[in-house]
């Protein structure tokens, strides 16, 4: 790990070097694109991903090489929400150098999260350069060196967007943390290096991070002791269903009573009496697109030939009974009643007949998408998908041994009125083969959660309206519309 204190989110931003968007050429006016990148084209790099100094870099038994991506990394110092692009360098703690490792691939359309997750693949280091440090982080050099011999070299004077502007834009929809790191975009022409090999970055002022591409070994198994601490498998509940609430200045754990619910304390308090949070502390949260049928047909999509994955990050996260925003400019938000996958035992290439065992249990999650702002860059983009507060968790986690098998039906219901049903009987890529895949390229680790994809019936929400989200057997999800005037807008 980094030999620093990171929050463990880490957010990459594509063509944002002018060589990167170049080097599309004409092609960002056509099919897939159709047009230039409006907003930040943003990824998530995950817990599994991070790395330090001189940890081995493993080159996948499947891929022949891996792209380095040498990148500046914002380490972010205070909670930074539609920061101004005056303010913006205010809330950098200081400067670090990220390697952002990659398989090789052409298309930024909707790259498969194989590409960019696997293991260790993002080393991040040798340590954080105060602020003050820099005197302009957009006149920075970065250089990279394989085996010794310099290979590329790169000027974040030449971003798309500088520095400034690139967190005024990126916090206008997602609230960055303290420890967060944003990657402020690779140059073309990212070198590509084979097992056996040695990468340097340098970053003038900032420092130089080194690590060893090794070839990966077929026989290594991931274990427990391996696994962080804070990573360990969660806890056997009680049978039945548990939630987190926050009530009289402090987090409890409760569970239902016919009253609303009780504390692990005995008190016992109506619904409405407490904030309700996600109902166990969610580490990586990888949501599935178009995995039911129907609903790829709504959209007019074609099936798909593996998982369509993307992650999203922590500040989506609400709880029942939540609030979610609809910006006032948009035409078309929609809710997506999901069943929520945890998993409790750690999982690294997996098979499909034992990946239920990883399963610790499930909770209702309604995560919504504002198809406006859907761009033809990593669809569905974070503008889209990762917005503060678009995903509502709860209210219970219901243990996989009280649920039984996952075969659910789904709900939901808006200001009353029925407007979406389904079955998870109808998962194009059903739970032990999304486990399966998933495990195959990267290490699913306690706490993670699947959102398994929606049905068909979307519709339109507005502010307002009362979104109820249910799974028979797993719990009933309460979301309520609001408007920019809620936050101030």
């Amino acid at each position: 790990m980094p030999p620093y204190r990171l929050s463990g989110n880490v957010y990459g931003t594509l063509l944002n070097h002018r060589s990167a968007l170049a080097a599309l050429g004409d092609a960002v006016n056509h099919t897939p694109y159709q047009a230039p990148p409006r907003a930040p084209v943003l990824y998530i790099k995950p817990r599994n991903t991070l790395a330090g100094p001189g940890d081995a870099v493993v080159v996948p038994a499947d891929v022949s090489e891996m792209e380095v991506g040498a990148t500046l990394g914002l380490v972010i110092g205070r909670t930074a929400c539609r920061v101004s692009e005056a303010d913006a360098l205010a809330y950098v703690a200081g400067y670090t150098i990220v390697n952002d490792v990659n398989v090789p691939h052409d298309s930024v359309y909707r790259p498969a999260l194989r590409f960019r997750v696997r293991d260790g693949s993002c080393p991040i280091g040798p340590g954080v350069v105060r602020r003050d440090a820099i005197a302009n982080p957009d006149a920075l050099t970065i250089r990279t060196l394989v085996d010794g011999e310099p290979v590329s070299q790169s000027s974040t004077a030449d971003l798309v967007r500088p520095v400034a502007r690139l967190l005024a834009d990126v916090t206008e929809f997602m609230t960055l943390s303290p420890g967060d790191v944003l990657m402020v975009g690779v140059a073309a022409g990212a070198p590509r290096l084979r097992a056996g090999q040695q990468v340097v970055i340098e970053i003038d002022g900032v420092g130089r991070l080194e690590n060893r591409f090794v070839a990966e070994r077929l026989d290594a198994e991931r274990v427990d002791a391996d696994v962080p601490a804070a990573s360990r498998p969660i806890a056997p509940p009680a049978t039945g269903p548990r939630a987190r609430v926050a009530y009289a200045g402090a987090i409890h754990a409760a569970t239902p009573h016919e009253r609303g619910l009780q504390l692990a304390d005995g008190r016992v308090l109506a619904e409405d009496a407490v904030v309700w949070l996600p109902p166990f502390d969610v580490g990586t949260v990888i949501a599935l697109g178009l995995n039911y049928a129907d609903h790829a047909r709504e959209l007019a999509f074609s099936a798909q030939q593996e998982p369509l994955a993307f992650l999203k990050g922590p500040g989506t996260l609400i709880g029942h009974r939540g609030q979610t925003r609809r910006p006032a400019d948009v035409k078309y938000m929609h809710y997506e009643c999901e069943l929520a996958v945890v998993i409790g035992r750690p999982a690294r290439k997996v098979r499909r007949a034992d990946a239920m065992a990883h399963v610790a249990g499930y909770t209702v999650a309604n995560d919504y998408a504002i198809r406006d702002y859907l761009e033809n860059y990593c669809r569905p983009n974070l503008r889209v998908k990762n917005r503060d507060g678009c995903t509502a968790l709860g209210p219970w986690f219901v243990d996989a041994a009280t649920a039984g098998e996952p075969q659910f039906a789904l709900r939901t219901w808006v200001n009353g009125k029925l407007t979406q049903q389904g079955h998870t009987r109808d998962l194009v890529f059903d739970i032990p083969t999304l486990i399966e895949t998933l495990s195959g390229f990267m290490t699913l680790l306690p706490g993670d959660v699947i959102l398994t994809g929606t049905p068909e019936g979307v519709v339109d929400v507005q502010p307002g309206d009362e979104v109820v989200t249910e799974i028979d057997g797993i719990g009933r999800l309460v979301n309520t519309i609001v408007g920019d005037d809620r936050f101030g807008r």
